[in-house]
């Protein structure tokens, strides 16, 4: 037997093969004046299109997913900053009020008691309750607040540092021990 020749019988016999290699002859027959083969009658340069279409899409997708993305991570930092300036305004009502509250105490304790009686001794007592019970919350978010401005001042030395000396000094094996968690 022939090995060559059975070869060529086989892919004479694939119809798949022939349509391929009749479309790759056509192909390369038809060309125009730029050189270039008509998108049209093409298979290759028509898959190839639809190939930069779908790229094209895609791209196009994930531009308005990235944007629609910006849109609500910006609103939710719209919101978040919203929300702080109504909280800021609200603890100013309140120290506002603490200092109402420390001037109409003071009236309340200096005021002469003309006749002593059970019920200024209840009053007085009554507020020195509140009075106490005011003040664990306000020693405790005093000790919070102080405890919270020491860390941002550690927090702005360090990140001056940081700019100033670069990895010099975040990378150094004295801050690796200093920032170790344990």
């Amino acid at each position: 037997m022939n090995n060559t020749g059975g070869s060529t019988k086989s892919s004479q016999g694939n119809p798949k093969i022939q349509s391929f290699l009749e479309a790759l002859r056509n192909s390369q027959g038809k060309t125009f004046e730029n050189g270039n083969l008509d998108p049209k009658e093409n298979p290759f340069a028509q898959f190839q299109q639809k190939k930069e279409a779908e790229k094209r899409r895609a791209e196009l997708f994930f531009q308005a997913r990235q944007q629609e993305w910006n849109k609500v991570f910006s609103s939710k930092e719209k919101q978040t900053t919203q929300k702080i300036q109504e909280i800021r305004e609200q603890l100013k009502a309140l120290a506002n009020q603490v200092k109402t509250l420390n001037t109409n105490l003071s009236k309340a304790v200096d005021a002469p008691v003309v006749e002593a009686g059970v019920y200024h001794e209840s009053f007085l007592t009554h507020i020195q309750k509140m009075i106490r019970l005011f003040s664990f919350k306000v020693q405790e978010a005093n000790s919070w607040l102080e405890m919270y401005n020491s860390r941002s001042a550690k927090k702005g030395f360090y990140q001056g540092m940081a700019k100033k000396g670069g990895t010099s000094f975040t990378q150094a094996n004295e801050r690796a021990v200093a920032t170790s968690v344990g």
